[in-house]
């Protein structure tokens, strides 16, 4: 189980990767009262919001994967548990600032931003959602629990 939560943690990230792609290119070519959307600062300030999330987000998946084969199983189950707790987080986070940030688009099934965010969704259920290994990172008094 804790190999695929590792495995599911780098799948999320790339997939969030991908939607910060897609919406950062996005920002550059539609424009709106003739210029990019990308030039407004409220705009950038979510993107770089994102791309923070997924940096975050890549750290701890590869902390998860580094540990998934750790022989202290109080350990491993810790940073299992963090991992899950923050890519889900995060994978909300950069989800739904993507499908705002396409607008309309982003939700159609031709557009790949809503296939990848139902993607990371299903993802954050798999082996327990974000709020579940979080209360139990907790229990076990956290990752620096010794």
């Amino acid at each position: 189980v804790d190999a695929g939560i590792a495995a599911l943690c780098a799948e999320a990230v790339g997939a969030m990767a991908a939607m910060h792609a897609l919406t950062v290119d996005y920002l550059k070519v539609r424009k709106q009262f003739g210029v990019p959307i990308g030039s407004f600062q409220v705009l950038q300030h979510k993107a770089v919001d994102m791309f923070v999330a997924i940096e975050q987000a890549r750290s701890m998946a590869l902390y998860a994967t580094m540990m998934a084969d750790s022989d202290d199983a109080g350990e491993r189950g810790r940073a299992m548990h963090a991992a899950k707790a923050e890519i889900g987080r995060a994978a909300r986070l950069v989800g739904e600032n993507a499908i705002q940030l396409h607008g309309g688009v982003g939700m159609t099934m031709e557009y790949a931003v809503g296939h990848y965010f139902k993607r990371v969704t299903a993802i954050d259920t798999i082996f327990g959602d974000a709020d579940h290994h979080l209360r139990a990172l907790a229990a076990k008094g956290g990752l620096l629990a010794a």
